[in-house]
Order: structure tokens, then sequence, then C-alpha cells
């Protein structure tokens, strides 16, 4: 007997559920930190280098404007990134991550790796494998 084929619609619902559960464990495990997901991927994005301006952060992102600029308001207000005219341009602000930036940054992603890990042991260490090797494939077509 052949095996049935795949609802596409069951498997969006599905990568969706598992896309808020790891959201909210990850949160949850991060929030001594202060530290959100939405956060910590700006923080590493303006630690990484390269993309200094609020527009280039948000292309790099792919994070619209409005949604940038309270994330990076709630950075500022907290102490972890400034805002400082750029050299090159004095019509734009570059974004630079603090000190307390780095450390707490540090921090959240070790609480991250840590809820997440424990979401995966579900999964012996092929089938974690075998899932980062279908999830990688699924969003190379992003590109």
């Amino acid at each position: 007997m052949e095996a049935q084929p795949v609802d596409p619609a069951a498997i969006g619902m599905l990568l969706n559920r598992a896309h808020r559960l790891a959201r909210a464990h990850a949160n949850d495990a991060a929030r001594p930190t202060g530290i959100e997901l939405q956060h910590a991927g700006v923080l590493t994005a303006v630690r990484a280098g390269g993309v200094r301006s609020q527009r280039e952060l948000g292309a790099a992102l792919g994070v619209d404007k409005s949604t940038l600029v309270r994330i990076v308001d709630d950075l500022e207000h907290r102490n972890l990134v400034r805002r400082q005219r750029s050299a090159s341009d004095r019509r734009a602000y570059e974004i630079v991550i603090t000190e307390e930036g780095e450390r707490r940054l540090d921090e959240a992603g070790d609480l991250f790796a840590e809820a997440v890990a424990g979401l995966l042991k579900v999964f012996d260490d092929a089938d974690q494998r075998r899932l980062h090797e279908l999830l990688t494939r699924f969003v190379a077509q992003e590109s």
C-alpha cells in the first residue's frame, strides 16, 4: 500500500507551531537577561559588524522599518545599543552595541541554546542532524 501524500498546509501549520514553541521556550529561558530572540537577532547582527545603519540592519534581518525602530528604541532604552552619527553619512545613524549589550547577549545566547536543546531531546542525535539538514535546505530557498 502506498503512503498517502502529506498535506502541505499541515506541514505549514506544524512549522508555525514549532516556531512558536521554540520562540516561547527560548524567550522564557532568557527572561532574566531581558533579551528576547528579536533583540538577540539585532544585537548579533550589530556585533558581527558590516551592518551599521538602521536601514542596512533592517534589510539584513528582513525586518520592516517600524518594527526595527521599535526594537532599537527598546535596546537603546536598556543601554544595550547606542545610536551615533555615521562618520561617512551625517544623515544616517549607526547602531553600536554597548558592553552591557555584549554581556547580556552572551548570557541570553547560552540560555536560548539550553532551552532549544531541551526541546530537541525528543530526537536522538541522528534525528537532530537530519532535522538541521532538512531545515537548512528549506530556508535556503529564501536566498
